[in-house]
Formats: structure tokens, C-alpha cells, sequence
């Protein structure tokens, strides 16, 4: 199928269209693309489901996209569900809702009203979560500047669970983790922590308790 060059696609109610080179991709209901498709500006208000790569600028969710493949992208901000079946890159991601990534995922910055689960490596210089909704799962975090809060107004706390944690400057709140490995790490209420390895600061804001097996500075 020729793929479309320097257009706009709109799509309106339902539908199935072609991949392709886009200037702008609007999307109001429940639309299907078939293949790869680019653009400069990607705005989806409904339910889109992308059965190939997408590499987009700026894209703006309020619903839910599903991607079969990568997904490329400068600025993401997303009120409701994305999910990507294979790795995603972006400069920014702005999320009120759900991220599911089945591999690595890497992002300049990060900040997170709901929640993720990633089966790969989570690698973002500046990571904001306030865990909300479901359970956060993750394979691996690494980062500069991580911070982990799980604070919402019906007072129940949604946990996030992780094999290694590391970063620079590390705060965690309800946080289940084998290693957290930083610089300065400080940790909050509701954490299960196997060992916690730092070099210049670590303040443990629960004084008794026993859910941190192991401390030590290297």
C-alpha cells in the first residue's frame, strides 16, 4: 500500500486507515491505523489502536492508544491508557492514568499520576509517580532524580514493586525492592527494601522499622 505523504489524517466515529507520513493525526472515537505512521502532531480522543511503529512529536492521548511496536516522541501527555508492546523513547511524558510498556522504556523526564508496568528497564533522568489506582510493577528503574509518593485523597496506598532501584537522589514511599543503590536515599512510610546501598546520605523516616534487611555505604 503507497504510504501518504505531507497530509492530514482525520478520522471521525470508526474506521481503519493506512500508515504513513502525516503533518497532523486527529483521532475523535474509535480508530484502527494498519501500519507505521509519522507525524508532527498526534491527537487522539477516544480509542486508537496504532498495528505498527509510531514516531511522533507531539502526541496528546485522552482514551487509550495501543501500539504493536516502538513508539518515538519528543512530548507525550496522556489522561487515561497507553500501551506499548515494544520499547518507547521520548524526551517528556506527562501521564494522568496507566503506562504499559513490554520492554525498555526511556524518557528525559517522567511524571506520573496512576501508574506502570514495565517488563523492561525504566531509564529517565527525573521521575515523578504519585502511585495511584493499581499496583506499579517495574524490571529495573535508573535514573538521576527518582521520587516515589503514593498520596491520594481516599488515604489508600498504592505500592510499587521493582528488582533494583538506582538513581542519584532516590525518595521512596511504599516501595517494594530487592537493591536501591544512590547517592542520597531517603525512604518513607510502607517500604519492603532487601538492601539499600548508598554513598553520601541515607535517612530511613520510619526510625523502627524492620523492612530494610540491609544498609550499607560503598
Amino acid at each position: 500500500m503507497e504510504k501518504v505523504q505531507n497530509k492530514n489524517l482525520k478520522i471521525i466515529g470508526e474506521g481503519s486507515y493506512p500508515g504513513g507520513d502525516y503533518e497532523k493525526v486527529k483521532l475523535t472515537g474509535q480508530g484502527e491505523i494498519s501500519e507505521d505512521v509519522c507525524s508532527r502532531e498526534t491527537k487522539i480522543i477516544g480509542e486508537c489502536h496504532i498495528k505498527g511503529k509510531a514516531t511522533m512529536d507531539e502526541l496528546h492521548v485522552t482514551g487509550s492508544l495501543n501500539i504493536d511496536k516502538k513508539l518515538n516522541s519528543q512530548r507525550i501527555k496522556v489522561i487515561g491508557e497507553l500501551n506499548v508492546a515494544k520499547s518507547m523513547k521520548a524526551n517528556t511524558l506527562d501521564m494522568r492514568g496507566f503506562l504499559k510498556g513490554s520492554e525498555n522504556v526511556e524518557l528525559e523526564k517522567m511524571m506520573v499520576k496512576g501508574g506502570f508496568q514495565i517488563t523492561g528497564l525504566l531509564n529517565v533522568g527525573d521521575l515523578q509517580v504519585n502511585l495511584q489506582g493499581a499496583t506499579s510493577k517495574a524490571g529495573e528503574i535508573g535514573g538521576e532524580k527518582i521520587s516515589i509518593k503514593s498520596r491520594n485523597f481516599l488515604k489508600r496506598s498504592y505500592t510499587l514493586e521493582a528488582e533494583v532501584i538506582e538513581g542519584d537522589h532516590i525518595y521512596l514511599e511504599h516501595t517494594t525492592a530487592k537493591i536501591v543503590r544512590g547517592n542520597d536515599i531517603e525512604i518513607g512510610p510502607g517500604c519492603h527494601i532487601e538492601k539499600v546501598e548508598y554513598r553520601s546520605t541515607f535517612t530511613n523516616k520510619e526510625k523502627n522499622s524492620k523492612d530494610i534487611s540491609q544498609v550499607n555505604q560503598i
